[in-house]
């Protein structure tokens, strides 16, 4: 799972350098909980990911342990989102994905950001992979 991990950001970072377009791809909106449930997760994975990186130093909570917990609580999940996210986004996937970590990645205020992941990612940690699925939206909507 983390070489998916790894090669989804990737292709996420390269595919908006491609600059390329595809009429299915849709721009990621701010503060929107995404309706699939699969889309959801795939997207609360993605910010927890951008939260790992962040939240090192200047008094911000540390996220990386807990997102590496919950890669590994919920890889056959995760696994199946990224499979239905690239289903759904077709050849618009990389640009959909560079949208999603951009998303994160400008926070307006950084060490909040990192306080709810943390939060997030605990709590993810501590449900099933059915019960993560369910409450991914909610909890997706915490860090956004």
């Amino acid at each position: 799972m983390r070489n998916v991990v790894i090669a989804a950001a990737a292709a996420a970072l390269l595919g908006g350098c491609a600059g390329h377009s595809n009429n299915r791809a849709s721009a990621v909106r701010i503060g929107t909980v995404p309706a699939e449930p699969s889309e959801a997760v795939w997207h609360l994975r993605a910010g927890l990911n951008v939260a790992a990186l962040l939240c090192k130093g200047r008094g911000r909570v540390a996220v990386a342990g807990a997102y590496q917990r919950f890669l590994a609580r919920h890889r056959a999940l995760l696994s199946a989102a990224y499979r239905a996210d690239q289903r759904r986004h077709g050849s618009g996937f990389e640009r959909h994905e560079t949208q999603l970590y951009n998303r994160f990645a400008n926070q307006r205020d950084p060490a909040a950001f990192c306080r709810r992941s943390a939060e997030v990612a605990e709590q993810a940690n501590q449900m099933s992979s059915a019960a993560l699925a369910e409450r991914a939206g909610a909890l997706l909507g915490r860090i956004d």
